[in-house]
């Protein structure tokens, strides 16, 4: 199993060898604090149609803490919806739009990778990115010898003035985030970290006070956003896996 991002007390949303998405009546019986076993009722009960639910209920069995085998099943996107419908209260609310959220982030990530054109943006910012990190490091060391005792931290402050600059971050960001920008989106970050890592360079170049190189840094990729514009990134807070 492949873990894109994780984070405690969000929806589990994973992606079967046949490109399903799907979630599990164990991660909603617990995200909605309901018994599993009253799930699994809610589940038998729903009203659709047999072959609507042989599509998007797939029973399966696991072992609980005793060893003894116990059933599940696995949900899709619209087999979720028909079944917390009748889930009432704010608490419910809250984790209907979360996992709306979760599926539309894993499926947005399925629909970038299978796009050429996005493959090669996201490889081009591989190497952007290696590039700018490699300043970042020079930079650090030049700070270092500055005075600052605070410098490694500039890992962290240039990524993020970027990503502030660029994109309007709904909720929290995981390893994956750069998964979740489109063709426009990587382009634009591709285009402000060659930008950074010049204004670091120049910066170092003329032997400027470090903190005088990171606000020129910063000045150089804001006037990136103003030129292009800021978007907005949906959140992937979610547990998402591909397996």
């Amino acid at each position: 199993m492949k873990e894109l991002a994780k984070f405690e007390q969000e929806p589990h949303i994973k992606v079967k060898s046949g490109g399903q998405v799907v979630t599990t009546s164990l991660d909603i019986a617990e995200n909605f604090s309901k018994p599993h076993k009253n799930v699994l009722k809610a589940i038998r009960e729903v009203e659709c149609s047999d072959e609507f639910s042989r599509l998007h209920f797939k029973p399966r069995n696991y072992h609980d803490d005793r060893g003894k085998v116990q059933p599940y099943f696995e949900i899709t996107r619209d087999e979720f919806t028909f079944l917390v419908m009748g889930f009432k209260g704010k608490k419910a609310a809250t984790w209907k739009e979360k996992y709306i959220s979760a599926f539309n982030a894993m499926e947005k990530v399925l629909s970038n990778q299978a796009n050429n054109a996005w493959k090669e943006l996201r490889k081009q910012g591989k190497g952007t990115r290696i590039e700018e990190t490699d300043t970042i490091k020079r930079f650090v060391e030049y700070a270092t010898a500055q005075g600052s005792t605070k410098a490694n931290w500039y890992y962290k402050h240039i990524t993020n003035a970027t990503y502030k600059a660029l994109f309007i971050i709904k909720d929290k960001s995981g390893k994956s985030f750069r998964d979740m920008l489109d063709n426009m989106q990587l382009s634009f970050l591709n285009t402000a970290e060659y930008v950074a890592r010049n204004a670091m360079e120049d910066g170092m170049k003329q032997r400027m006070h470090y903190k005088d190189i990171y606000l020129l840094c910063k000045d150089k990729v804001e006037a990136v956003a103003s030129t292009v514009g800021v978007t907005e990134v949906i959140s992937h807070n979610p547990q998402l896996s591909l397996v």
